[in-house]
This record gives C-alpha cells, structure tokens and sequence, in this order.
C-alpha cells in the first residue's frame, strides 16, 4: 500500500496500523506540527472529507493520498466561495423579481446563509479577528453577522407567509456589503500574516514566480477591461474583474513575502529604475488601502480612475521584479 501527500509518495512504514483512521491520524499530527491543514483523503478512487471519514480497515487499499494545505490558501479559498455566493445570491435577488413564486430556491438560500455564518466565523478563526472589535465600513463585523442571521430569519417567516419574493429586495445591500467585506479581509494585514506564517516549499515558490511572470500579461489586460467595465456602467463584469485582479495581487504578494525568509532574499536590494522590490510593494500596498476606500464609499468613478491611471502604471514593470527574484534565487543571490 501506498501513502502520498499532495499527490506524492512519502515514506510511510505500517507499525501495526489497521484502519485508515490510524494512518490518518498519524498524518494530521504532521500537518498540525507544521501549521497545515488536512482537509481531505483519498482512497484509491474515492474521496472522504476528514470528518466524514468512515471506519474502513487497511485491507485490500491499495493508495491512500491526504490532501493537506496551508492555512493562508485555506482561508484564500474559503473567502473566494463566499465572494462567489455573494455573487449568486445577487443574481438571485435581481432574477426573483420575475420569479417572485420562487419557493424552493427561497428556503435554499435559507440554508445557504447558514453555510455563510459558518464560513465567515472560520475565516475570523484562522486569521486570528475577533469580530467583536474588527470593523469594515466603520461597522463591526459582528454587526454585519446580527444583521445576516436576522435577514434569514424575516426570510423564513416571510416566505411562510408568502413574500419571500418581496423580502428578498431588502437584503440586495447587505450581500453587497457581504462581498465586500470578504474582500477587505483578503487584503487585510491580518490576511498578510498569515501568509508569511504559511510557507510553501522552495520548489512551489520557484513555481509560483514563474506562473506569475506568465500570467502578468493577462493580469495588466484584465485591469485595463475592468476599468473600461466601471467607466461603461456594466458594474457586474468590472466586479468580476476586480476578483480575479485580488488573486493576481494576493498571489504576487505571497510569494514575494515567503520568498524573504525561504532564499534569505532581502527586497531592499533587488532594484529597477531606481525603485526597490521593498518599495515597489510598499507603493501596492498602499494603491490597495486607497482601492479598499474608495470600494467601501462606492466610488465607481474614483475606482475605474485608480486602476487605469494609477495601478495599471504601477503593475506594469511588475515582470522585472520577478525576474530579479528568479534570477537571485536561481544564481544564489539570496543566500
């Protein structure tokens, strides 16, 4: 019998296990030494979830492969979802308007405000907020929860009376609301710990530069047609490419930060036309907290003008920085 991790084979030698709980157990102590998160096994072709893993023996398994990740990719690709709901629920909302009888999709998204309380507490968890004193829009998030769990409740009495449809109107904002703060806590400083706290092996990161060098063109071109979609007024697609703009930046600005302590990199040193990496990432940041304001004010005007003129500029040399980062990793001037 084989045991992988992430698809690769590891040296496991059985010592009287018997079930696959024993080795799964043996496995999630490795993943919590190491600050991972184990949240799914694969035996041969079947696929378990870790609390959903049934009492099944040893015999006649021929691979067992666990799924293991970091914590910083967990909560990217928890908020990702949530954005991704906020979406369809909103396009529910607008659509309910001419389905206004639409019963059974009424007491789905019942359940699926019930999904979403859960995801956001899991969220604050791992990245340490406590959402008793954490705020976005000058509101506690706590506040934004109270203000979810009450929409789902009128939801539930109104639809029992026969107004779903008609309710479904009043809670448009908050799913607004809802996306944006998903948005906020990826770019957050807490999300920014967590990441240099997650870091990924030194392959990956390799890996990761030379996908994101790849992908840059894409990146500068989406930026350029979300600006054009806020400017048009088709505020949906210029949504859509604010999302794939914040996994371009988050994905930039993981590696660049895992890649200081991994190859012993100092950011200060690597420089183009006169600006440094430390720098050049200190100017992102700073573009993505004047982004951060203008998204919670509503500002579409000053949002198509800061990504056009200002971090479309700033974004575009960003393949020089990352062929300097190869290049003083592959070369050793890290070390």
């Amino acid at each position: 019998m084989e045991v992988c991790i992430n698809n690769y084979p590891v040296d496991f030698e059985l010592e009287g296990e018997k079930k696959i709980s024993d080795i799964v157990d043996s496995v999630a102590q490795w993943a919590r030494d190491r600050e991972l998160v184990f949240t799914e096994v694969h035996v041969d072709d079947e696929r378990f979830f870790i609390d959903d893993l049934p009492d099944l023996a040893l015999e006649g398994v021929s691979m067992i492969n666990c799924i293991v990740r970091s914590r910083a990719d967990v909560v990217f690709t928890t908020i990702d979802e949530g954005m991704r709901y906020c979406d369809r629920v909103s396009s529910f909302i607008s659509a309910s308007r001419e389905r206004p009888d639409d019963r059974g999709n009424i007491d789905d998204l019942s359940a699926g405000i019930d999904w979403i309380i859960e995801v956001l507490f899991a969220v604050f968890s791992l990245l340490a907020i406590d959402s008793g004193s954490f705020k976005v829009k000058d509101r506690l998030v706590a506040d934004y929860l109270g203000e979810l769990a009450a929409f789902r409740d009128g939801l539930k009495k109104a639809a029992l009376g026969g107004d779903g449809a008609g309710y479904l109107q009043s809670g448009e904002k908050l799913f607004g609301d809802l996306k944006d703060m998903f948005r906020y806590l990826l770019m957050s400083d807490e999300m920014k710990r967590l990441i240099v706290q997650s870091i990924d092996s030194p392959d990956a990161i390799i890996q990761s530069l030379k996908t994101l060098k790849d992908d840059l063109p894409g990146a500068l071109e989406n930026i350029e047609k979300t600006a054009i979609a806020f400017q048009t007024g088709k505020d949906n697609e210029g949504s859509n490419g604010m999302d794939r703009f914040i996994d371009f930046v988050y994905r930039f600005t993981r590696t660049c930060y895992q890649s200081v302590p991994v190859f012993s990199i100092d950011p200060g040193a690597l420089s183009l036309s006169g600006v440094t990496l430390e720098q050049k990432n200190g100017m992102l940041h700073d573009l993505l907290n004047e982004t951060i304001i203008i998204l919670e004010n509503n500002d579409i005007i000053s949002l198509s003008d800061i990504l056009e003129y200002e971090i479309l500029p700033a974004m575009g040399d960003l393949g020089g920085y990352l062929d300097l980062l190869i290049e003083a990793i592959t070369t050793g001037g890290g070390e």
